[in-house]
């Protein structure tokens, strides 16, 4: 009973990690070219790095076993990077010039700029998946043991939207830099009540006699 238990356990969460990571990479490029304010701030936050982060390290800490937090981690940020190429390709993106065409007025896909950006990534997934899989795995360790692992994904966060700020804001408008601004405070915030409860529940703790 107890296999059987733990075969259909790994298989939702197989099904899950897969699913979230194709809904991730659907999302972000769907929700920029829906126009508005809230469509482009969701589609920013969606593409953005250290929302990929987070969907790694949670599938991770979902996940007793580390070498299943490692795996499905990889896979569903392999799965992401696929489908989010996959809505770029349909929105028209990876175009050339048809050069058989005479007036150049007809486009065919860019297969070689597709497949490379792809895998480009899928190997980035790869690496950082796992990575990030294992970290989410240790998060689960309670108290100053897991602190540091569950302040990962803040940290990422605070350090991307703070590089776009620098970056790319400037040239993205109001709307991204109102983003990434809230995302920053919201990152630091989460620290500091990470840090708080870690503290609060170690000194809660019934100390040995």
């Amino acid at each position: 009973m107890d296999i059987v238990l733990s075969s259909r356990s790994r298989a939702v969460a197989t099904v899950a990690a897969l699913a979230a990571g194709a809904v991730l990479g659907i999302l972000g490029p769907l929700l920029s070219a829906a126009g508005g304010s809230a469509g482009q701030a969701a589609g920013l936050v969606l593409s953005a790095g250290w929302a990929w982060a987070a969907l790694a390290f949670g599938v991770g800490s979902a996940r007793k076993s580390r070498v299943e937090s490692v795996v499905l981690a990889f896979a569903s940020l392999v799965v992401a990077v696929i489908a989010y190429y996959l809505t770029k390709l349909c929105q028209g993106e990876f175009r050339k010039v048809d050069l058989s065409d005479p007036t150049g007025g007809t486009t065919q896909i860019d297969w070689f700029g597709f497949s490379s950006k792809a895998l480009v990534w899928c190997i980035f997934a790869l690496l950082l998946g796992s990575l990030l899989g294992l970290v989410g795995n240790l998060a689960r360790n309670h108290g100053l043991r897991g602190l540091p692992f569950r302040a990962v994904v803040p940290l990422v966060a605070i350090v991307d939207t703070s590089q776009r700020l620098d970056v790319d804001a400037p040239l993205q408008g109001a709307v991204a830099t109102a983003t990434w601004t809230v995302i920053r405070v919201l990152a630091a915030a989460a620290i500091l009540a990470l840090i708080g409860h870690t503290v609060l529940t170690r000194r809660s703790r019934p100390s040995a006699k």
